[in-house]
């Protein structure tokens, strides 16, 4: 269990600091909240008042003679620090801070809640907040919301956790589910973050038996916060529970809404999709989605789904629209095998197809699809997951078909999801299929969307191993350029440092005069490439700093040539010398990076070589260090791997060498302290065996 959130959903007493006895008043609407249903001991503090709706007022929480677990702060922000240092004085254990104007509005409410944050730390208080509307908890009827039930419904008590960084979207995603009858039994909006977090949280829901799925809201990950995130997801498939992920701020204009309301930076999207897939979370892809993936992980997240999926549909439209959706997410509707096809020819109208979809036609009776599904379930070896689509508005069709489809469906153990619609009767089979555990949904891409996050918390994930050391010639190299003030490791360094790591490199010999240009030409092949090696310089070749095919004889006037180029059109750039290197014969070349990023630590990044990953934007990333698992799925993840399989007379090229490539460059980024970005570019890659070329190593 997470240390110390217990109290915001299970204490025994709860005060509520600047409660209002004006009705309409957000405080008032909160007491009454919580006086509707909260089971505890509940008192109100204000000065004005000895009773608020039937609840004993206090002048301060110092008056109150019991203990009290959580306070509730609903005062204006710069009279915060003063409610929360009195709760700390009474010892109270939690706080839920209401008020907005702190790191949200600029820097003087920074200011205040640094200030908030001190006083909490001092005396041990754990906060929820601030910015934020506080909790939901269907269990004891604990309801910070100041929303009344006429104006934002509550769900009914089910098996789905919620954790919100916005207090608006949540009231949304409350009123939604209670719409949809979809049911949880917790809720928190996190607000500011100031102490309780989302990675906290969701790992405290996993130590809870009742919870089955987990739906979390994120517009920003605070630094240093990624790994503990990705760590609570981990533990929480490591408990059985299903997580499922909505993040807001994905473009630059999300990023700049999400700061003005929460003061967080929304980190890069891509980063952070890459660390929750791999922690083993579901990613949806908008607010419809997040809604559907958590119904069908709550309900059914434990059957088995898989990639290839039965379609069974008795309507030829919406059965087409469901298998679009499906291959759009990488899933795939195989088509039966003769033996299945066969026996349902015997039984079946001639006018029924065979294929996948199975379409029954609006002909359709319940009977047809008791018939298909018993004869798939005797032959289920081609698929592992269903749709199953059954408007009810044929003449033909009845509510007894929701019995059919949902026997089947348990009786197979595989996930299953239904399309159904059909006024007053598609109702009472929704209702009558959701009663029964089995995920229902009124169009088909919304069904195959949820059927897509079943198969995606049920991949499995790959281990993410630990540093290891680096080697001790490594640091030095870094140690000694950060000793003399520079901010990127010196081509030949870099190099080195791969060497290190035990890539293979392409040939190299540092030449500082001409005549040590004509020396390192004799150690290498027939054909060199001279480079320019600056501190300065970051693109060699946009100042004529890369001259290439030199021949050994032509060594001296390429290092001359070279440094006339940089001296013209970077004034005053050092030049430290030039590298001669062997020239690599031609092979696919990819890119292969890392960086730290200020929330998730270091990362690693695969793709085309040259500018390609850039303008076509076909790459991967993964948290580092990777292991071979990660390096492999990062590989087969590009819309350019089928040039790794060979084309046009070239054969498929060195997979296993190119996953250990980007194993060491994960490791290179992760165990140096000091490297702020690396870029090995390009790595070529042959049939057999790969080489790096050049290598880029910018510190922090």
């Amino acid at each position: 269990m997470a240390s110390g959130v217990e109290v915001f959903f299970y204490p025994e007493s709860v005060a509520l600091i600047g409660a209002s006895g004006k009705p309409g008043a957000f405080s008032h609407e909160m007491l009454r909240n919580l006086a509707r249903s909260y089971k505890g001991r509940l008192y109100a503090v204000n000065p004005k008042y000895r009773e608020i709706l039937g609840i004993p007022s206090y002048p301060s929480i110092q008056e109150i003679p019991d203990e009290i677990d959580l306070v509730v702060i609903a005062v204006r922000a710069e009279r915060v620090p003063h409610a929360l240092q009195e709760a700390g004085e009474k010892g109270v254990k939690g706080a839920v801070i209401v008020a907005g104007g702190f790191a949200e509005t600029g820097e003087e409410g920074a200011k205040l809640q640094e200030e908030v944050a001190s006083i909490a730390q001092r005396y041990g208080i754990r906060v929820v907040g601030p910015n934020c509307i506080g909790i939901y908890n269907a269990v004891n009827g604990l309801d910070t919301f100041f929303l009344p039930p006429e104006k934002m419904r509550r769900p009914p008590r089910g098996y789905i956790a919620v954790v919100s960084q916005s207090g608006a979207f949540l009231t949304t995603m409350m009123d939604w589910l209670a719409a949809e009858s979809v049911g949880i039994v917790k809720a928190i909006n996190i607000g500011n973050k100031v102490d309780v977090d989302e990675a906290e949280v969701i790992e405290y829901y996993a130590s809870q038996e009742y919870v089955k799925a987990i739906m979390v809201y994120i517009e920003g990950v605070n630094p240093g916060r990624g790994r503990p995130l990705v760590e609570s997801i981990r533990k929480a498939r490591e408990e059985g529970k299903k997580v499922v992920v909505l993040k807001g701020g994905k473009t630059s204009y999300g990023s700049r809404a999400a700061r003005s309301h929460t003061a967080a930076l929304a980190g890069d999207y891509q980063v952070f999709s890459t660390a929750i897939r791999e922690a083993g979370a579901v990613e949806a892809r908008n607010p419809t989605e997040f809604v559907d993936s958590a119904k069908a992980l709550a309900s059914i997240g434990h059957l088995r789904a898989g990639k290839r999926v039965l379609v069974l549909t008795n309507a030829g439209g919406p059965g087409v629209l469901a298998t679009d959706e499906l291959a759009s997410r990488g899933l795939e509707a195989p088509r039966p095998p003769e033996r299945v096809r066969e026996r349902l020819r015997r039984v079946l109208p001639p006018i029924v197809s065979l294929e996948n979809p199975i379409d029954l036609t609006g002909q359709a009776t319940d009977d047809d699809y008791k018939i298909v599904l018993d004869t798939v379930l005797e032959n289920d070896d081609w698929f592992d997951s269903m749709v199953i689509i059954a408007p009810v508005q044929p003449a033909t069709m009845t509510i007894k078909v929701a019995d059919i489809i949902a026997d089947a469906i348990w009786r197979s153990k595989k996930a299953g999801v239904v399309m159904t619609i059909g006024a007053e009767y598609g109702d009472l089979v929704k209702e009558y299929l959701d009663s029964r555990g089995i995920p229902t949904y009124p169009l088909p891409d919304r069904a195959s969307a949820a059927l897509h996050s079943l198969v995606e918390a049920s991949r499995e994930l790959c281990p993410l191993p630990e540093p290891g050391k680096p080697p001790r010639e490594a640091l030095a190299i870094v140690e000694k350029a950060k000793a003399e003030g520079r901010t990127k490791l010196l081509e030949h360094e870099a190099l080195r440092i791969l060497q290190l790591y035990g890539i293979e490199v392409a040939r190299y010999c540092l030449a500082t005069t001409p005549g040590e240009a004509a020396e390192c030409a004799s150690r290498l092949g027939e054909r060199i490439v001279a480079k320019v090696v600056s501190p300065d310089i970051i693109h060699k070749s946009d100042v004529g700093g890369v001259i290439i095919g030199v021949n050994k004889s032509e060594a001296v006037e390429a290092f001359k040539a070279i440094v006339e180029n940089v001296q013209a059109r970077v004034p005053g750039a050092r030049i430290t010398g030039v590298l001669f290197q062997d020239q690599a014969r031609p092979g696919l070349e990819v890119i292969i990076g890392g960086r730290r990023d200020p929330a998730f630590g270091p990362i690693v990044l695969f793709g085309l070589g040259g500018v390609m990953v850039e303008v076509l934007r076909d790459f991967a990333l993964g948290l580092a260090p990777a292991s071979r698992c990660q390096a492999s799925r990062m590989i087969e993840s590009i819309r350019a791997r089928k040039l790794l399989e060979g084309y046009r007379g070239s054969g498929p090229k060195d997979k296993e060498s190119l996953a250990r490539h980007i194993v060491v460059v994960s490791r290179i980024i992760s165990e140096i302290p000091g490297i702020a970005e690396i870029d090995v570019n390009p790595v070529i890659l042959y049939e057999k065996g790969s080489v790096a070329v050049d290598a880029r190593i910018m510190l922090e």
